[in-house]
């Protein structure tokens, strides 16, 4: 599992911004040399979205219909390529898993 800085990769489909979160340093090296094994670029193979199309609020795991409808395919190492190739980098050594989702570090916090 990928243990440098995480950034979250996102994609526009259908719609729908759908990402995934990755290792940013091994991301800019897979990019040169496909041959690098995926599961040393992404956190996990799970492919998330906000249903309210904002960049706030909970991510979940779109139904594999809505990942035909916007991929083509419901394979989720085609879908993870896909979006690591052609999605927007968000974020970099600085987020956090809570920041990367959208949702800041202090979720569930009151403002003082």
């Amino acid at each position: 599992m990928p243990e440098g800085p995480t950034c979250r990769v996102s994609y526009k489909a259908d719609g729908q911004e759908y990402f995934v979160f990755a290792d940013a340093d091994y991301l800019q090296k897979w990019k040169e040399d496909k041959t690098i094994p995926l599961v040393q670029v992404v956190q996990s193979f799970e492919i998330l979205h906000v249903p309210n199309g904002g960049n706030t609020g909970e991510a979940v795991r779109p139904a594999k219909g809505a990942l035909e409808s916007a991929f083509g395919t419901s394979n989720t190492d085609d879908i993870v390529k896909k979006i690591l190739t052609d999605g927007e980098y968000k974020g970099g050594s600085h987020v956090g898993r809570g920041d990367a989702y959208g949702l800041g570090g202090d979720k569930g916090q009151s403002a003082h």
